[in-house]
């Protein structure tokens, strides 16, 4: 019987390859082994913070050699932007998949934050590595967190009426870090998704403020 080439256990955990010939697919093989050091770099990073995270450190979590981290990446800042990079674009498709057939922009808005907390709920570990760690790396690793903050605002606020009196850059900017510290408040406090999900309503309260007003703003966000 032909050995199935799958990447994942029944839990979804990416697994190592089994020893000696094991008849996989160069590509296979390839894919695999990105997919691990991938998933290292996520985990490694949300429990040791990105400074601390060596790359003996990735390779251990990926079931892997140095030696073979060095033949897919140079440095742990271009893993990690790798990882990042594939976070991102799956997350922002996610929540721009999401909505579509809400009637109200107000509607759209709770879909898309549902979207994201089950998104992060399913592995808290992508809190840690995409909000609590960029910021205290600094330099380039905490700009492209901070790009990240921009660009899921963005989605999460795409469609929205026009916002209400001045300053509106200004409390975007201020949104971005409210909902990372929502975010990462959650995971602190319990590392389920039902901890996270317990945050709909304050996120979307601040999502829907600056363009609907706070009182109903507020009205809305007894419905997420």
């Amino acid at each position: 019987m032909a050995r199935r080439e799958t990447g994942t256990d029944e839990d979804g955990k990416l697994r190592r390859l089994p020893p000696g010939r094991h008849g996989l697919s160069r590509e296979f093989v390839t894919r695999n082994q990105r997919e691990r050091l991938i998933a290292g770099t996520i985990a490694a990073v949300a429990e040791q913070g990105f400074r601390e995270t060596s790359v003996t450190q990735i390779a251990a979590a990926a079931g892997v050699s140095r030696r073979t981290f060095y033949g897919y990446f140079k440095t742990k800042e271009e893993i990690f932007g790798a990882a990042y990079e594939l976070f991102e674009r799956h997350l922002l498709e996610a929540i721009r998949d999401s909505g579509e057939k809400a009637r109200s922009w107000s509607a759209k808005v709770r879909a898309r934050v549902t979207t994201l907390l089950d998104f992060l709920g399913a592995n808290p570990d992508l809190v840690r590595f995409s909000l609590a760690a960029p910021p205290s790396a600094g330099g380039e690793i905490a700009e492209r967190g901070r790009a990240f903050l921009a660009a899921l605002v963005d989605e999460l606020t795409e469609g929205h009426p026009e916002a209400r009196g001045d300053g509106i850059a200004l409390e975007l900017e201020a949104m971005q870090g409210s909902i990372a510290a929502v975010l990462t408040g959650a995971v602190q406090a319990a590392e389920d998704e039902e901890a996270l999900g317990e945050a709909a309503p304050q996120l979307v309260e601040l999502l829907l403020a600056p363009f609907l007003g706070r009182r109903r703003a507020i009205a809305e966000a007894e419905k997420a």
